[in-house]
């Protein structure tokens, strides 16, 4: 079977092949004698795109046999020249289905026709341009044989690309999640405070506070103040009670201050017993829980992020100019 070629197709088939007739003489035509056996021209490797346009040569002339054997051999990935560029395979593939076609054998044409749908499933239909009819039908029936499979081909990249796509989210959510502790871990100090026992000598819940016992610390610190407080005050009543006794008997007259001043005296000396007694209480307590050290963490403020070179500086130049007028200063500058 041919196929029948438009007149400038053949025209321009034609210069092909007497292009590559005029390529192979001068490349096969000996220059000079030379020791051992000549170089085999055609075992030269050209690209992958020159390869195909050799053998769409002979398509174009015609000659579907010869054709549909140099794409056998441009197509095996066990062969000497094999193709390696994506498009240019699926374009030999079409080829070669149309010279299997054009020569006869079409239950071989299937064959590269199903090898380009599996590489790719969305592939165009065959120019109509290009290719015969034929070549177009049996294309649209090997890829309708083919639906299943491409559909199941189709669900396997999607499956594999949602794959795909929940790693690479897993790894983007863990890198933020370390660099969250990270930053978490960089903005965070332990501070070591050393406790002195002389200063848990000290009364009004001082050696408590630097234990950490904060509550008992406001105890010792509530009860003691209370107790000196009242002390004090009772002092002083008692004390100005007493120089207006003074001050009555002198008059002489009668009066009971003696008396108060006496029971203010003993609710002085009382409470000031209870402060001794609570202060030594609050001592023995500080000494006998005393912690040598107390560890606690602090925040401290992270470093600004780096700033790429050349941006956010501020370049300033200070400006002085003298004149008749004066002395004039000035400062320019840029973000």
């Amino acid at each position: 079977m041919a196929f029948a070629l438009p007149k400038t197709t053949k025209h321009a088939a034609a210069w092909v092949v007497l292009l590559l007739a005029l390529r192979s003489h001068a490349q096969t035509a000996p220059t000079a004698p030379a020791p051992g056996p000549a170089a085999d021209a055609g075992s030269e490797r050209l690209s992958d795109e020159l390869e195909l346009q050799r053998v769409v040569g002979l398509y174009d002339v015609g000659k579907y046999d010869e054709c549909a054997r140099e794409l056998d051999k441009l197509l095996d990935p066990k062969g000497q020249r094999p193709l390696q560029r994506r498009q240019v395979k699926e374009s030999a593939r079409i080829y070669h289905a149309a010279c299997l076609i054009g020569s006869g054998q079409f239950e071989r044409a299937d064959a590269p026709l199903r090898d380009a749908i599996r590489d790719n499933p969305q592939m165009d239909l065959p120019d109509a341009l290009v290719f015969p009819r034929p070549v177009v039908e049996r294309f649209l029936r090997v890829r309708q044989s083919m639906a299943e499979e491409i559909r199941k081909e189709e669900a396997r990249r999607l499956e594999e690309a949602r794959k795909r796509a929940a790693e690479e989210k897993l790894k983007q959510e863990a890198a933020r999640l370390r660099l969250r502790q990270l930053e978490s871990l960089a903005g965070r100090e332990t501070v070591i405070d050393r406790n002195s026992r002389w200063i848990a000598v000290l009364p009004f819940g001082v050696g408590q506070f630097q234990n950490g016992d904060r509550g008992l610390g406001y105890v010792f610190l509530g009860t003691e103040v209370l107790a000196l407080g009242t002390a004090l005050v009772s002092l002083g009543v008692s004390t100005q009670i007493s120089a207006q006794e003074s001050e009555i008997e002198s008059a002489g007259e009668e009066s009971d201050a003696a008396s108060r001043a006496q029971d203010w005296y003993m609710v002085g000396r009382i409470s000031s017993w209870a402060f001794l007694g609570l202060a030594a209480i609050g001592i023995t307590e500080a000494q006998l829980s005393f912690v040598p050290e107390r560890r606690f963490i602090r925040k401290r403020p992270l470093p600004p992020p780096p700033v790429p070179p050349g941006q956010g500086r501020l370049n300033a130049t200070p400006s002085v100019s003298v004149s008749s007028n004066g002395v004039s200063f000035g400062i320019s500058g840029r973000f």
